[in-house]
């Protein structure tokens, strides 16, 4: 190139221009598309991610509380299991910073992040990952929680979107040294939280048959529109349970199917008993449906029923007018040659009539047994 030529040099200028503002925009580019593809998908329900961990074995029991770092999961101890526990997975960074300890795939992380995700269950080289959905009954619906869980060597993580209860159980039995828990590897103590949200369905279940209980009292007796509504609302949550129950189950049973290192023989057999307690769950929340449909079914009945007899009431009270209104129709008419409206006792000679042909039409109404 001559340097001698300004319009050269201009133009060589504003290439290199171009080209930096081209790669910038690449780089900006490929971090936003990084960045979106581990986005929290969901509703925030906390402010600030809580964690714990338990470190423990048979002999010796170790509890932390908002830890400073994860680097503890690089340097895990091979005579201890350890849990960690996070509440909350708005906060990207923190999610992706303790996959990254424990060398978690990025789908991994962009899976946990996703509160939309169905329930599932998937083997990699060095970890196991389930996705489950939890259930949790209040007044007034049914709550849907996402909890995931990796199980390593030594180790399981399990993420909650929120602080609750499905737990505590399982924290006393490692506090206190109850059971098994203790005693036995971090595979163990998956099926035990796994089975903790196995019975947090039964508890849901269990709390809708209650209420329908309740409700089949007042559709037999007098249902009437909130009843409807009542059952509409139950039917909605036993399908919520459903929808969720369902991939949770095969969730287990793709595990139970597969042969994986990191469930020993000695505690498979708890999984299989979390696969027969979740079949067991859809037959109940099967039949849990099938009698809100009944309920809904006798509802309707017992309504068209009130309409049919009060339809029975006014087509008899019409039926015994219709003579009586002919009468009176005939001998309302203003015509001078009509022999009765002279007689003395013409107007009782009518009532009587009118009276007997009622009496009449009653009688053979009870005989054939129309009313």
């Amino acid at each position: 190139m001559d340097i001698t030529r300004p319009d050269l040099l201009l133009i060589e200028g504003i290439k290199t221009l171009g080209s930096l503002g081209q790669n910038l925009y690449s780089d900006k580019k490929s971090e936003a598309k990084a960045k979106a593809e581990l986005a929290f998908i969901g509703q925030k329900k906390m402010d600030k991610v809580q964690h714990q961990l338990f470190r423990y074995n048979a002999d010796d029991l170790e509890y932390k509380e908002m830890l400073k770092s994860f680097q503890v999961l690089k340097r895990l101890k091979p005579e201890s299991i350890y849990w960690l526990n996070l509440h909350g997975i708005h906060d990207e960074q923190v999610v992706q910073e303790v996959g990254k300890m424990v060398q978690v795939d990025r789908l991994t992380i962009r899976q946990i992040l996703d509160t939309t995700q169905r329930s599932k269950s998937e083997e990699y080289d060095n970890y196991l990952f389930f996705s489950v959905k939890s259930i949790a009954k209040t007044k007034d619906n049914v709550e849907v929680e996402q909890l995931s869980f990796i199980l390593g060597t030594g180790y399981v993580i399990s993420f909650q979107e929120e602080v609750g209860d499905h737990f505590d159980g399982i924290r006393h039995k490692i506090k206190e040294g109850l059971g098994f828990i203790r005693k036995r590897g971090g595979d163990y103590l998956l099926s035990q939280l796994l089975d903790a949200i196995v019975d947090n369905y039964f508890e849901a279940i269990d709390q809708i048959n209650a209420d329908i209980s309740l409700i089949e009292k007042v559709v037999i007796n007098d249902p009437d529109k909130s009843t409807l509504i009542a059952l509409e609302k139950h039917k909605s949550e036993a399908q919520i349970i459903k929808k969720a129950l369902g991939p949770f189950k095969e969730a287990i049973s793709n595990i139970l199917s597969g042969d994986t290192a990191l469930i020993k023989d000695v505690n498979l057999k708890y999984y299989k008993d979390i696969n027969n307690s979740a079949v067991a769950a859809m037959e109940e929340i099967d039949a849990t449906l099938r009698a809100l449909e009944g309920l809904t079914n006798i509802c309707f009945a017992s309504q068209s029923q009130k309409m049919n007899e009060t339809m029975k009431v006014l087509t008899t009270v019409a039926t015994i007018f219709i003579p009586l209104t002919f009468i009176a129709g005939i001998y309302g008419m203003n015509f001078d040659n009509m022999p009765e409206l002279h007689h003395p006792y013409g107007y009782y000679y009518t009532w009587g009539v009118m009276g007997a042909i009622s009496i009449a039409m009653l009688i053979y109404f009870k005989v054939k047994k129309w009313i």
